[in-house]
């Protein structure tokens, strides 16, 4: 049997009650007690270091002539660190700037980066952020962390990029300590779908489930997924890589991003002769009702329809939300990955299937919420750290 030391169970303790605060505005230690099972002694302890080290607040309150103590409400303070999320993704860096409360301050539309290399690429990376910063010295903001939302394979722990799979020459990059050694801040990177999903856990239609599915449709093909409210990441951060699903096609199996990436669907419809550059070119030839390019993306939209149904019966999310670009493809994306869903779904269960209404910041929006989390994480237990040595 595991037996925690006291300082464990202190981290433990201080981390729940972090997490609880995140994510329930004006929230009294009484409720933190229930909601917990922690004795009021604990909480109030945990509560008074959080407020010392400037992570929490307690909140004025309204007097109700009711006889008694009124309780105080708590919530994080939004100036407890000010984060940069960025998006690198395989065209184009964006970034905004996040308050602790998870509130968007100011976003940076970002640089174009197509056709350069790794080296090149951080470059319009670092331009970015820098805007970013500017932008917060101005507004008399002190930046305190980075997040960085970038297509895996990935190491999170480490900050090391892997080799993503579309991404001209990136292999074994440090990405986590280059950023760290420019600006002297701690920098978490982690998978563009997984900060999607908190994304869409903090600004979309996942705020009020528990249990969810966020696909990232982009050249790769990604899935964040959150389970009892958490983001799930699996021991070595290779999961929800639905884009990795095999499919077979012409004699042989193929990675389903292989064949429907942003990128494929795009070549797809060039060899037919029509003149699409992105993605945003295909809506108006959808709405000429042209029959080849809805004969397309029907296509598509079946094989992203079979990797989730596979996710939908491994998982089993209550809803799971399509984004990334192709969510511009709207109703013809989304109705036959509906009917693919609808026609093999096992037994009885109900799963909604929708497009996500986030913005195009999502990545750069759920890697400041990453961050944002992890520096608070790091700061609600150091006062633990030290008592343990």
């Amino acid at each position: 049997m595991l037996v925690l030391k006291p300082e464990d169970t202190r981290i433990k303790n201080a981390i729940t009650l972090l997490h609880i605060l995140l994510k329930q505005d004006s929230i009294s230690r009484v409720e933190l007690s229930r909601i917990t099972g922690l004795t009021k002694t604990t909480i109030s302890a945990i509560i008074r270091e959080f407020i010392a080290s400037g992570i929490v607040e307690e909140t004025p309150t309204v007097p109700t002539g009711n006889v008694g103590k009124i309780p105080i409400p708590l919530r994080i303070k939004a100036n407890a660190v000010y984060t940069i999320g960025a998006h690198l993704g395989r065209q184009r860096v964006k970034a905004v700037l996040m308050d602790a409360r998870m509130n968007v301050i100011s976003r940076r539309r970002g640089l174009s980066h197509e056709g350069l290399r790794p080296k090149g690429v951080i470059e319009k990376l670092f331009k970015s952020i820098d805007s970013i910063i500017k932008d917060a010295s101005k507004r008399e903001i002190i930046v305190g962390s980075i997040g960085i939302g970038i297509p895996g394979p990935l190491d999170a722990r480490t900050g090391i990029v892997r080799h993503p799979p579309k991404f001209k020459g990136w292999k074994d990059v440090p990405l986590g300590d280059i950023v760290h050694e420019r600006y002297k801040l701690p920098v978490w990177i982690e998978n563009d779908a997984n900060v999607g999903a908190l994304a869409e856990k903090w600004h979309g239609g996942g705020r009020n489930l528990k249990n969810f599915v966020y696909v990232l449709a982009n050249e790769g093909i990604g899935a964040g997924v959150i389970i009892n409210d958490e983001l799930y990441q699996g021991a070595h951060d290779y999961v929800g890589e639905i884009g990795h699903t095999l499919l077979y096609d012409r004699g042989k199996f193929r990675y389903l991003e292989d064949m429907g990436g942003v990128d494929c669907i795009i070549k797809r419809l060039k060899a037919q002769g029509f003149n699409v550059k992105n993605i945003k070119d295909i809506p108006p030839l959808l709405e000429n009702d042209n029959g080849i390019v809805n004969s397309v993306v029907k296509k598509l939209a079946t094989w992203i329809g079979a990797a989730v149904i596979n996710t939908i019966h491994i998982v089993g999310p209550e809803t799971v939300f399509i984004g990334g670009k192709m969510a511009v493809l709207g109703d013809a994306l989304i109705q036959p990955i509906r009917e693919m869903v609808s026609r093999y779904l096992f037994g009885d269960q109900v799963v909604d299937v929708r497009l996500s209404e986030i913005s195009e910041d999502a990545i750069a929006i759920g890697a400041a919420i990453y961050a944002t989390t992890k520096y608070l994480e790091e700061r609600s237990t150091e006062h633990v750290h030290i008592r343990g040595r």
